[in-house]
């Protein structure tokens, strides 16, 4: 029988392969993308880690499976202290100032997907749980793909190191670990939970393309 996690990437796959190709990214990768839309992205994205970490902290909180606990707290302390050691560094050098990290205001569609997000988790901790690894899986899909894609342009490309970061081996054990605790948590449910989860995943994938698209579009005012 298939685990739930090959289940969920058979879903997802098609979705993250259209990210892969998404305009965004493959300008990142040949280094051809505008500074300005890499700010906008790093203060959404900073946004987004903010509620991604909260959210793993109210299902730490919230769940009475110890393993599944253990695991939430290691996942928000490594996440936090990569947007505090890594992430906001690397908007330091972008000169995005105190001000603006501060001040801005989460873009539409990622307010809607963070709040789609929460709400799985609030329905049971295992909806969170999916909703949350489908972003770092997402991410550890694309970066692989898109950097065997333009590897000869990739290295340099002024945005290698966020390919770097997504395909290291430190990451990529992260998220075998997330998928394993999820095949834990899953181990119990009925066929019919089983296809929720689906959906709630696909769903989410669908939200992380709407996410890349917001930098496509006007640069979005950080202020």
């Amino acid at each position: 029988m298939s685990k739930l996690s090959e289940k969920l990437y058979e879903r997802a796959v098609p979705l993250w392969n259209e990210e892969a190709e998404n305009e965004f990214v493959a300008a990142m990768a040949d280094g051809t993308l505008d500074k300005q839309k890499y700010r906008a992205y790093m203060l959404q994205d900073y946004c987004y880690l903010t509620d991604y970490i909260g959210i793993l902290k109210w299902m730490y909180e919230n769940t009475d499976d110890e393993k599944v606990a253990e695991f939430l707290k290691s996942a928000a302390d490594s996440t936090r202290n990569e947007k505090d050691s890594v992430h906001v560094p690397n908007m330091q050098k972008l000169g995005i100032t105190d001000e603006e990290i501060n001040n801005v205001k989460k873009a539409p569609d990622s307010e809607e997907y963070l709040n789609y997000m929460m709400d799985k988790a609030r329905e049971g901790i295992i909806y969170g749980i999916t909703a949350l690894l489908q972003c770092s899986w997402s991410y550890a899909y694309i970066a692989s793909i898109v950097t065997d894609r333009y590897k000869d342009k990739l290295e340099s490309s002024p945005y290698a190191e966020w390919f770097h970061a997504y395909t290291s081996e430190e990451y990529i054990g992260a998220n075998c670990l997330w998928i394993d605790i999820l095949d834990h948590a899953a181990k119990n449910i009925t066929p019919d939970e089983e296809e929720k989860l689906c959906v709630i995943f696909e769903k989410c994938a669908n939200y992380e393309k709407r996410f890349w698209n917001i930098f496509i579009r006007q640069v979005p005012n950080p202020l």
